[in-house]
């Protein structure tokens, strides 16, 4: 029986325990008082499983919001990039081919520069709301950031096509893919640089947006309520059943269930209703407040019990303070939820770029102790979702501070990028995280697979068919601002195999996995993932 090293210690009751594990040498665990393990690295994970870095191509302008599209190619933009000098443009986007380094230039005439982003069941991305007008801005009424009311769909080729635009403006709001295929967007500073608190609703079929009122927990909302006695307009527009304020970049995350969480950056969990639209507060405890921490939804398992797991790190607890290395779960599976402190950080960190990989490890890269130029933090940590422990990765070159982008590429590959130190200042330079798994001998797929429906089969074809033992899916990257709000994972269990393949269960429904497109792997039995094949749910 396979019993994993958190369940191990607690069945022992052991205080302290120093394990030698291959390859990773002593690692030293001890117990806190409240009877949570944590551990220090007596030695560095060696070379085998540390991974290791290359260098790449310097990007032609700095990466800040980046998308993987269904080609395999990365769609990034920048925007006017939080550049003093760009704030009137020229607002900068491209398409990368990260095998060639090649880029293509893409027009952009409005700056969405901290627009939300969400990828679309046809393969499209949603970009919603930007940048109207910088708080330093010659024209701006009263010193704050003002959000833009457009929005776009990135086609499949990187060009833009413009849709109708929201009802007011956002900068830094969240939108997040739902199971209907529909996206929920909310947060982020409206045209006056007020929150805007309204829930509107993107329709791809249509185009289209709607305000979708709460029928219980929201609150009212006046458009620009702080600026009425300094900006022409504010004041005019209020509405009644928006949300509460949210912050910028609420971290949430659809789960299992089809609702809505929103846990981070403020310190308590929030519930809203896809069916009602209502609010609802979390928990008797709630996680730490964390200025400019991330959030990731943790590997879901293909069940119908199956309600979901948010890891919570980096940020600081105050916007002056250092970053935190405390570390929490809220574990859906336990309760509503169950709020668990885990392993610690080695290095607390703020603007980290999180990733999951193939195999559902989480990886924290890059980040700084404060500010944006304080104490670089080079060494990514591995978070394993089984121990929930952490595990420090071999240290890149290139310092990444906030708006630095990292996204799993198919080759199971990290392209890291980006970084603004100063609003003068781009950091150009990329790198590419190759995981430990990247050199091992790996399975692979040999065709396309033939892709079944909800509660149906994925046949893959491989000839290792015999040593695999399940399947991932990974949502295609579509990341900014140290989060990816429909960042998801989904172990598929194998069914059987032939010579020639391997079959899995497809996902039970569009909550575990939202129709749209998804990186497929083959894992083998020593647990190493293939190359992926870009696969779509529909």
């Amino acid at each position: 029986m396979k019993i994993s090293r958190r369940d191990f210690l607690k069945a022992i009751g052991a205080s302290a325990i120093t394990i030698f594990v291959g390859g990773l040498g002593a690692i030293s665990y001890k117990r806190n008082d409240a009877g949570q393990s944590s551990h220090s690295l007596l030695e560095e994970a060696s070379g085998q499983t540390a991974g290791s870095w290359t260098t790449g191509g310097s990007t032609s302008t700095v990466a800040i919001h980046a998308s993987v599209l269904p080609n395999g190619r990365v769609f990034y933009f920048a925007g006017s990039g939080y550049h003093s000098s760009h704030q009137n443009g020229p607002y900068e986007a491209r398409v990368l081919n990260t095998s060639t380094g090649s880029e293509s230039n893409i027009s952009m005439s409005e700056d969405l520069f901290c627009a939300g982003q969400a990828p679309l069941s046809n393969g499209r991305i949603l970009l919603a709301g930007g940048t109207l007008r910088y708080d330093i801005a010659s024209d701006n009424c009263n010193g704050k950031w003002h959000g833009l009311r457009s929005a776009y769909e990135v086609n499949t080729d990187g060009t833009l096509t413009k849709v109708q635009s929201m009802r007011h403006g956002r900068w830094y709001p969240t939108c997040v893919t739902l199971s209907n295929g529909r996206v929920m967007v909310t947060g982020g500073y409206d045209e006056f640089g007020d929150h805007n608190r309204l829930v509107e609703i993107y329709n791809p079929s249509t185009k289209t947006w709607s305000i979708m009122q709460a029928q219980s927990g929201g609150s009212t909302y006046t458009v620009g309520a702080t600026a009425t006695s300094s900006c022409s307009g504010a004041g005019d527009d209020a509405y009644s059943g928006a949300s509460t304020n949210l912050f910028l970049y609420p971290r949430m995350h659809l789960m299992p269930t089809g609702n809505v969480v929103v846990a981070g950056m403020l310190d308590d969990i929030r519930l809203w209703n896809a069916s009602s639209g209502s609010w609802s507060r979390l928990g008797a405890s709630s996680p730490v407040y964390r200025h400019y921490g991330t959030s990731v939804l943790l590997p879901l398992e293909n069940t119908s019990s199956e309600r979901g797991k948010i890891l919570i790190a980096g940020g600081s607890p105050t916007s002056a303070d250092p970053a935190t290395t405390r570390v929490q779960i809220l574990d859906f599976n336990e309760g509503n939820p169950q709020v668990r402190t885990v392993d610690s950080l080695q290095y607390g960190r703020k603007y980290p770029a999180p990733v999951i990989l193939p195999d559902g490890k989480v990886v924290l890269f890059g980040g700084v102790s404060q500010g944006t130029q304080v104490s670089y933090r080079n060494v990514p940590e591995m978070f394993d979702p089984d121990t929930e422990n952490w595990t420090g990765l071999a240290s890149a070159s290139v310092p990444r501070t906030y708006h630095q982008i990292a996204i799993l590429l198919s080759d199971g590959r990290v392209w890291n990028a980006g970084g603004t130190p100063t609003r003068s200042n781009w950091e150009l330079r990329t790198q590419f995280y190759r995981p430990a798994y990247y050199s091992a001998s790996r399975p692979s797929i040999s065709g396309s697979p033939t892709v079944g429906g909800y509660g149906g089969s994925i046949t893959i074809p491989t000839s290792n068919g015999s040593s695999i033992t399940k399947a991932t899916l990974v949502k295609l990257p579509d990341t900014t601002h140290h989060y990816d709000a429909n960042m998801r994972h989904l172990t598929l269990d194998k069914v059987s195999h032939t010579s020639s393949s391997v079959r899995v269960d497809a996902p039970l429904n569009s909550r575990l996995a939202p129709r749209g497109y998804y990186y497929l792997h083959i894992i083998n039995s020593s647990g190493i993932p293939s190359r992926a094949r870009i696969i779509r749910l529909n």
